[in-house]
């Protein structure tokens, strides 16, 4: 039989089609991609198989590195105290046993949700019944005219080992931002003998995280450990001087330094989600399940605003606890075991011998109540509103953070003499709580 001219043409563009997309039907059927991987997408590949999920999971990740845990970067493992191998959620050999495969170090660029497909950086496409999105944040950067070198971001591993490296070399660095990242850098170089500057646009340490209360007492810790800091200030610019940096702050102040950290906060990385018409206001929308506004798109972590039935409203995490949580919760969802997802938000940080734990959001609150001594570096703050426990910060105190944590939870109103007393056990006084 013959074919026409255009007939053969056809056939033949046909053919070529089937091969430039054999790999779509041949990898992902029926089975769940996973797009970054990092705390939360591991943890939802991971509680996948431990639910005996058996279909196909691909992980897709922007970084060359098997999912691992974010919070030591900041602070153990720049001492050499945590080696890299402990950062880990599982080995190389565990994901292959489990039969999950993984694209490191190859960002997503598209995701098709009419098609449910979504395209990598090399142009290779993959199909989806379920996508999980787990893109986390990004970094606030500010513009400088220095070159690159000993100018620091942290969030990645690899952005951890490259501050490890020049924490060896350095006799004075900057640290600009004293939130949780900038003032355990400023606690872990002080342990390397490193002269430690912090810089703050704020009047305070930590305003976005903590109380007044609290960050006074974490500002007293710290220049007690030598660290200067400058608050009320801003960048200006940074510019190389020698084999140094100079910077220059808003007030004149000129300061130079070996190396410069920086930690201005980060922002939802959900330029995918956007692009796919997903739901998005401060993170991608999700429900309670994890679910986003496309019912076979799931999203988890810090990337993610979600429903809080505690505190009445939707809020954003970013934390390590929400990671994990969230990552269990769409995997649960996914195969039909839906348990929505209502918890207390809890944070912890450690600087110097300090366990910082909080639980809970302290906003509009109308009291304090200050449980133990500050000066014994054992005390806890309960925030109350018309009586009722809405946040605790506790500093080497893990039982009142547990009880607080546990109080927050039911809603409690308690006796504002009954927490000052500290030899009274609040475990035991839960039952007389008035919920």
């Amino acid at each position: 039989m013959f074919l026409t001219v255009e007939l053969y043409i056809t056939y033949i563009m046909l053919q070529l089609n089937i091969i430039k997309n054999r790999h779509i039907f041949n990898l992902m059927k029926n089975g769940i991609i996973i797009i970054g991987s990092g705390h939360a997408g591991g943890i939802a590949a991971i509680t996948l198989r431990q639910k005996k999920y058996l279909g196909q999971i691909l992980i897709i990740g922007q970084e060359k590195f098997y999912p691992y845990q974010r919070p030591a970067l900041s602070k153990g493992f720049l001492t050499n105290e945590i080696k890299e191998n402990s950062l880990y959620l599982k080995s190389p050999q565990w994901y292959k046993k489990q039969n999950i495969d993984l694209i490191l170090n190859n960002p997503v660029k598209n995701i098709n949700s009419l098609k449910k497909v979504i395209s990598l950086s090399d142009k290779k496409e993959y199909r989806y019944d379920h996508l999980i999105i787990a893109t986390g944040s990004i970094l606030n950067k500010i513009e400088l005219s220095c070159d690159e070198s000993n100018i620091h971001y942290l969030r990645t591993l690899e952005d951890s080992i490259n501050i490890k490296k020049d924490l060896i070399t350095s006799k004075d660095i900057v640290v600009i931002g004293a939130g949780y990242i900038g003032l355990e850098i400023a606690s872990s170089a002080i342990k390397e003998n490193i002269k430690v500057t912090v810089m703050e646009m704020e009047d305070r340490v930590m305003k976005r995280s903590v109380s007044q209360e609290t960050s006074d007492f974490l500002k007293k810790k710290h220049e007690k450990n030598g660290v200067d800091f400058l608050l009320n200030t801003a960048i200006t610019n940074i510019t190389d001087y020698k084999k140094q940096k100079k910077i220059t702050c808003s007030n004149g102040h000129i300061i130079y330094a070996d190396s410069v950290i920086i930690g201005v906060g980060v922002k939802p990385n959900i330029q995918l989600a956007l692009d796919a018409g997903l739901n998005c206001k401060d993170g991608i929308t999700i429900s309670d399940e994890g679910l986003t506004s496309d019912k076979y798109i799931y999203a988890a972590g810090d990337c993610t605003n979600h429903p809080n039935n505690i505190y009445k409203r939707r809020i954003r995490l970013e934390s390590v606890h929400n990671a994990v949580e969230q990552g269990q919760l769409v995997a649960s969802s996914i195969i039909g075991n839906v348990k929505p997802y209502h918890q207390v938000p809890w944070f912890w940080s450690d600087q110097y011998n300090l366990k910082i734990q909080i639980a809970g959001l302290f906003e509009s609150y109308d009291e304090i109540v200050t449980r133990g001594n500050k000066e014994d570096e054992k005390f806890s703050l309960f925030y109350l509103k018309e009586k009722q426990v809405i946040a605790v910060e506790a500093i080497n105190n893990s039982k009142d953070f547990l009880a607080g944590k546990y109080l927050i939870n039911l809603g409690a109103k308690i006796d504002k003499k009954i927490i000052e007393n500290k030899d009274i056990d609040l475990k035991k006084m839960f039952s007389q709580t008035q919920v």
